[in-house]
C-alpha cells in the first residue's frame, strides 16, 4: 500500500499543542514531527523526533514509536521501522493498521513469514483492502506454499468479483507451474474484464511463449493482435510465433503488415520475405529501407538467394563506394557472382584479398573449381 492509512490520520488529527506538564513556551516536538510528517516533510520529522526527551516520562510513547515507525518506512530503513511499530504496541497501540505497514516492511525484507503474520494480527483490515489478498498469496507463493497462494487468489475472487489483477497474478503463477491451459483461461479472462493495455497483453503472450506453449500463446497473440490494430510490437509478436512453428509465408505476411504499421521493421520484412522465396516483395520492401548501406547489404543477400548473380556484378561500384567490400562477406560474394558469371580474373582478384578462415576454405573450393572449368569445360561444377 503507498498511501498513508488511518494511522497517519490519527496521529495528525489527535495531537494537541503542548504537553500539558509542559509550560506554554516549551515546543512541542511528537505533535511538530506529525505535522511536518503529514506534509510530506520527513527528514525535518526525524529531526524533531530526535529531540525528544526519552527520559520525560510525561511523553505520548505511543505517539512517538508509531511516527519513529512511520518516518523509517519512509526512509526505507524497513527492519527499524518494524523494531518501532512493535515498541509502539508494547507501549499500548491499539490501532490495528499499524500491522499493515509491518506487513509491507517485512515483505521488501523478503520476511515473508513475518508479513503473512503481521497480515493475520491486522484482523478485519484485510477484509475490504484487494491489495492485501494479492500481498498474501504473494506471501504463501515465495514460500512455496503452493496450494494457499491458489487457495488465497480464489477467495480473493469471491470477495473481489471486479478484481480482475487477481487473474493476471494467478497467470503468473499458472505459467511457473506450467499448467498453461488453466493460465490462459485465466488471461482470457483479464483481457475481456480487465482493459488491459497493450504491453499487459503482451506480456501474456511472451509468458505462454516462454514456457513454450507456443500454440496457446498464438491463440492469446492472435487476440491481442485484433485488440490493439494498430500495434506493431503486437503483429511482430505473433510473426515470431509463427516462425517458432516453422511458419515462414504466415510470419513473412505478418512482418509486412508490421513494417506498414512502423517502418523500423521494413529491414525484417525484406528478410523475411527473402526467406519466404518471395524474392519481387522481398526487393520491394528493401527498396523502403532509408539506411542505403544497410539496404545493399541485405539486397546482395536477396540476390544470391535469387541466383541472380549478374545484379550482384552489376552493385559492384555502390559496393565499393559504400565500403561494403570491408565486409568480406560482402568481398566473397562479388567473388562468387564472378565465379557464377564465368570472369574467373574478377573472381581471383577478389578472393586474393579475403583472409577470414571460412571463407579462405571457400575461396581455395572456388579456384579449385575454376581450375577444372580452365582445364576441362564439361568438369566445370557451376
Amino acid at each position: 500500500m503507498k498511501k498513508i492509512l488511518i494511522l497517519c490520520l490519527i496521529l495528525s488529527l489527535t495531537l494537541v499543542a503542548a504537553d500539558k506538564k509542559k509550560n506554554t513556551d516549551e515546543i512541542d516536538h511528537i505533535s511538530l514531527a506529525a505535522l511536518l510528517f503529514k506534509d510530506g516533510h520527513i527528514l525535518r520529522a526525524n529531526d524533531e523526533l530526535n529531540q525528544v526527551n526519552l527520559e520525560d516520562k510525561a511523553i505520548d510513547t505511543i505517539k512517538y514509536y508509531t511516527l519513529k515507525g512511520l518516518v523509517s518506512t519512509k526512509q526505507e530503513n524497513y527492519s527499524q521501522a518494524n523494531d518501532f511499530f512493535l515498541q509502539s504496541i508494547a507501549a499500548g497501540q491499539e490501532d490495528k493498521s499499524i500491522y499493515l505497514y509491518m506487513a509491507q516492511n517485512s515483505f521488501k525484507l523478503q520476511d515473508y513469514k513475518a508479513a503473512l503474520q503481521a497480515i493475520s494480527n491486522a484482523g478485519t483490515l484485510v477484509d475490504d483492502k484487494p491489495s492485501l489478498f494479492a500481498l498474501q498469496a504473494e506471501c504463501y507463493w515465495r514460500l512455496e506454499q503452493i496450494d494457499n497462494a491458489l487457495s488465497t487468489l480464489n477467495e480473493a475472487n469471491k470477495r473481489f468479483p471486479h478484481e480482475y489483477d487477481f487473474y493476471k497474478q494467478r497467470f503468473n503463477y499458472l505459467i511457473a507451474l506450467q499448467l498453461y491451459q488453466s493460465a490462459l483461461e485465466n488471461a482470457n479472462i483479464y483481457l475481456a474484464n480487465a482493459k488491459p493495455n497493450e504491453k499487459t497483453s503482451l506480456s501474456f503472450v511472451s509468458a505462454l511463449r516462454k514456457g513454450g506453449a507456443v500454440d496457446k500463446a498464438i491463440a492469446l497473440a492472435e487476440q491481442v493482435n485484433l485488440r490493439f490494430i494498430q500495434s506493431a510490437e503486437a503483429t511482430v509478436l505473433l510473426a515470431h510465433l509463427y516462425l517458432d512453428k516453422g511458419m515462414i509465408q504466415a510470419a513473412a505476411d505478418l512482418f509486412d503488415e508490421a513494417s506498414i504499421e512502423d517502418n523500423k521493421y521494413t529491414k525484417e520484412a525484406a528478410e523475411m520475405m527473402r526467406r519466404a522465396k518471395e524474392f519481387n516483395l522481398a526487393l520491394y520492401k528493401n527498396a523502403q529501407m532509408l539506411d542505403t548501406k544497410e539496404k545493399l547489404k541485405q539486397r546482395i543477400a536477396i540476390f544470391i538467394e535469387y541466383e541472380a548473380y549478374e545484379r550482384i556484378v552489376a552493385s559492384k561500384g555502390a559496393i565499393y563506394r559504400s565500403e561494403l567490400i570491408e565486409d568480406e562477406n560482402i568481398r566473397y560474394a562479388l567473388a562468387y557472382a564472378y565465379y557464377m558469371n564465368g570472369d574467373y580474373e574478377n573472381c581471383e582478384t577478389e578472393l586474393k584479398k579475403i583472409t577470414h578462415t571460412d571463407l579462405f576454405k571457400k575461396s581455395t573450393e572456388l579456384r579449385k573449381n575454376m581450375q577444372k572449368c580452365k582445364n576441362n569445360r564439361w568438369e566445370c561444377e557451376l
